[in-house]
């Protein structure tokens, strides 16, 4: 099985529609979203963010591993 066919992680565009979908059935503004966070709230955003990255890189080489065990058996 290719490797793409076992990411279950939407990509970065599904993701950005399904958040413009959220935020504008809502009436949600981008430009009001971006002008009303403080830096306090914006730190802690990039902080997630870089956390979930790193989760997903370390889930992704573990994906790997499995499938090149599992390769290595057949």
């Amino acid at each position: 099985m290719s490797h793409s066919s076992k990411n279950h992680f939407p990509s970065e565009k599904v993701v950005q529609v399904m958040v413009d979908s959220i935020l504008r059935k809502n009436g949600v503004k981008r430009e009001e979203l971006k002008s009303n966070i403080s830096e306090e709230q914006k730190q802690m955003l990039k902080e997630m963010v870089e956390d979930l990255r790193k989760q997903v890189e370390a889930f992704q080489q573990s994906n790997r591993t499995d499938e090149d065990s599992d390769e290595l058996r057949d």
